[in-house]
């Protein structure tokens, strides 16, 4: 789908789809995961940036990650660097997220300082958000639940409980070649 972000791999050798959001615990630990087995640069890798945060995703009727939505676009607008711009916000997530809830500005020139200007000018651009707009609306069309993270493998879904510790041993169930 044109709307999801392709990331950069080294080794492609399975299709992955994977919901996040910048500023959700549980996907920073899932990226950290994928990247301690060595399984991420194994995965022709998409993403789903799925912010859980009302002010751009309509499915919500309130935050569970307020401040996601200007790092999902930054994402966007980061465009070939958007998994330099997802290891960053990863790792800067704790600081990231007191930003989101309490000073926007604070947010974005943060967001200039790492990742440039001309990706903090890009958020707010239409286009921005029209792309992410079409991920909710692929999320929707596809009727994927309004939860992060999720991983597909395919067109099949990892359950949630296989994300977490589990995942090791999935992996080796469906997607063995993964794990080489």
């Amino acid at each position: 789908n044109k709307s999801l972000l392709k990331l950069n791999t080294t080794h492609p050798k399975r299709a992955a789809t994977l919901f996040i959001d910048p500023l959700c615990p549980t996907c920073k630990a899932l990226h950290a995961r994928l990247q301690d087995e060595g399984v991420f640069d194994n995965l022709d890798l998409s993403v789903a940036v799925f912010p859980l945060d009302n002010s751009c995703n309509w499915m919500l009727d309130r935050s569970l990650h307020p401040g996601s939505c200007v790092l999902a676009r930054a994402v966007i607008c980061a465009d070939n660097r958007a998994r330099e711009a997802l290891d960053w916000m990863y790792s800067e997530q704790e600081n990231l997220s007191q930003l989101g809830k309490n000073d926007e500005k604070g947010l974005r020139a943060r967001i200039r300082d790492r990742l440039g200007a001309e990706v903090e000018s890009c958020i707010d651009n239409k286009a921005t958000k029209i792309k992410l707009n079409a991920v909710l609306q692929y999320a929707v069309s596809n009727h994927v639940p309004v939860s992060t993270p999720q991983v597909y493998l395919g067109d099949q879904r990892v359950c949630d409980e296989d994300t977490d510790l589990g995942l090791r041993y999935t992996l080796g169930q469906v997607a063995p070649e993964v794990l080489q």
